[in-house]
This record gives C-alpha cells, structure tokens and sequence, in this order.
C-alpha cells in the first residue's frame, strides 16, 4: 500500500508538471489568437482606439512569430489611420526585425502601408562568414632550377597535390553592392618534386607549408534572388607557420637494378623558408540563398608573388636540415613561387538592421 500510493503522488506530481509546460502555454496561445482575430474585426469596423490594448499583452508574451508579425502589421495601419505617425513607425520596425524580408502585397495591402514600408529598409550592412572550407591544388613558378648535379636534362618535375584551408571572415557594404571583405585562414598547401641526379639516382618528396593568411579583396554581388553569382578580387598577405619535406624516397641505379636508399621521412624546413609573403587573388562564385542566409560556392586562384626559399639559408652547410636535404635526400631549395587554385564552401549570415531611410 505504501509503495502504491507513493507511486500515485509521483503520478500526480508528473501531470501536474506536465500540464504546467504544455497546457498552460496552449492554452494562453489560443487566448492570444482569440485576441487577435477580435483586434482584426475591430480594424474592420473601425474601432481603432480598442485595438493596440486589446493586442499588447500578446505582443509581450503569448503570440508566436507569426501571429507577431500579423499584430505589428495591424498596429502599424492602426497608428497611420490614427496620424500616430511615430508609433506606426515603431509597430513597423518591429514588424521588420521580425521578417527582415517582409513585402507588402501591391495588389491587396492598403495603399497607406504600402507608401509607408518605402520609407524603411533592412539591407544588410555587413555580413558574417560563419565558416569557410575548401580545398587547393598548388602549382610551382620556378624562378631559379638548383640541383645537387648540376643536371640541365629537364628530370626536376613538381606536380600539385591536395591541400587544405578552413577560416571565418566577413563582409562590409562599402557602396550598393559593392563589399570589402576580409578573412582569416588557416592554409596547408603540398607540392611533390621528383628529380634524377647523374642519370642513375632518384629522389621523390613532398613539399607541405603551412601558414596563416588574411585575405583582403573587393567583391561585386549580382543580387538575382535565389543565386547571386559574384566576381573578387584582392590580395592576401601570408605568414609561414610551419615548412616540411615529407614522404622523402630516394633510389639509385647499379648494373641495371635499382636499389633503394633510406632518407629521413620529415625534415623541418621552416627556418630554410621566408616567414613572409603574399598573394594576388582574383575569383568568382554563387551565394546560393537558404532562408535568411546564404550558402557560398567559391573558385579562386592565387598568384605567389614572391619566392618561398629563404636564399642566404639554403646554401649553408652548418644546420642538419641542409645537409640531410642535400644527401641522401637530394636536394637544394629551388627558388619558386607557388600559384594555387582554391575551392571553398562556406555559410554566410547577413546582419539585417531594419532602418527608416526616409
């Protein structure tokens, strides 16, 4: 019997917390809608003075967004009628930061609400790059061939690979709609160089930087409505963070029979590298609309513009990174830039400010 009626208090402890969370807020919504049918009727019959007591307890607590939207909508008409000019522009501020891409209807909305929405607008004045992913491929500009043979037979041969860049950033409207932008990227770009020394040894190995960048570019939207394609341009200083050889292999050649020799996997080539440079970008896309936001589909390509091999270090002997890059690993730093194609995905907040512009 004891547990049974413990059982019963805990039962009746749940419905009534249950009927505290759901009943109750159902209940005072259905008031609210009540409420605003009769302050719709009241518009109709013109007892405009009933209406804004009638609808602001609601407004403060009961109605859901739409029903919102649907009561500053009547309160704005409701202030016009009335010459409650500043009030009619409060109600409908307060219409906009609900739907920031309200429209009035042309063909059923009274002309008075129609004169008066001209009168404001919500176009973003910046926006928010939320996250932004994408790949890369690098090419090399050589500037100048070195090789530890001295060879001139055309072996040296760099080929791109997949990288990688993830940021955030933002936009700034700086006329119509023409933006300023500006991000923050965290970039790994690969290279792979194969070179044949004295016709019989063969080297292979990946080239990595890391580095931070910070994009600053100008960029055109043609807004069209559900995808707006877009033109950039700018240029994107850079700071190497971390330079390395990896996947290092090497073989030579004996009596026809090739014989594989050991290099270390990885050599640290940071401080062999310039710490600064910076990259001339021009690119293009769609900002494809979703809701509010906008989802972002970016092709970019990026010109070096100065060399990535720190010259005066490269040729010293002093440091193990250069001698193991030079044998058995095979190498001397050419002087190159680096060009790179880039995709990026990204997802972009618009920062709407619902503003009278009249």
């Amino acid at each position: 019997m004891i547990n049974q009626h413990i059982g019963m208090r805990l039962f009746f402890i749940f419905f009534i917390f249950f009927f505290t969370q759901h009943a109750i807020p159902a209940l005072a919504q259905d008031q609210c809608e009540l409420a605003l049918g009769q302050a719709e009727n009241k518009y109709r019959l013109g007892k405009l003075y009933e209406i804004p007591e009638l609808l602001q307890p609601c407004i403060n607590s009961g109605f859901t967004k739409e029903a919102k939207i649907r009561a500053y909508r009547l309160l704005t008409l409701t202030y016009l009628f009335l010459d409650y000019y500043d009030e009619a522009d409060k109600a409908y501020l307060e219409l906009l930061k609900l739907s920031p891409e309200y429209k009035t209807n042309q063909e059923l909305d009274p002309m008075e609400i129609i004169n008066h929405s001209a009168k404001f607008t919500t176009k973003p004045k910046f926006y928010l790059s939320l996250a932004k992913v994408g790949i890369n491929y690098s090419f090399a500009n050589v500037l100048l061939d070195y090789s530890i043979s001295q060879s001139t037979d055309g072996t040296k041969m760099y080929s791109e690979l997949l990288g990688y860049q993830a940021g955030i950033g933002g936009e700034m409207v700086i006329w119509q709609n023409l933006h300023l932008s500006t991000e923050l990227f965290l970039r790994r770009s690969t290279l792979n160089l194969r070179d044949t020394h004295w016709g019989f040894y063969e080297t292979s190995m990946d080239i990595s930087h890391t580095k931070v960048e910070l994009p600053i570019m100008l960029k055109y939207n043609f807004f069209k409505g559900k995808v707006n394609p877009f033109v950039s341009a700018g240029i994107s200083p850079q700071l190497l963070v971390k330079s390395a050889m990896l996947n290092i292999e090497g073989s030579y050649e004996q009596l026809g029979e090739k014989f594989p020799v050991q290099p270390r996997p990885k050599i640290n080539t940071t401080d062999l590298k310039n710490k600064f440079n910076y990259v001339a970008l021009l690119g293009g896309g769609i900002n494809y609309k979703i809701g509010l936001n906008y989802l972002v589909f970016e092709l970019r390509y990026g010109m070096g513009m100065l060399n990535e091999t720190a010259e005066k270090k490269k040729m010293l002997d002093d440091t193990p990174e250069v001698r193991e890059l030079k044998f058995p690993s095979g190498n001397i730093d050419d002087a190159f830039k680096i060009n790179d194609l880039s995709f990026f995905v990204g997802f972009v907040k618009p920062l709407y400010k619902p503003r009278k512009i009249k």
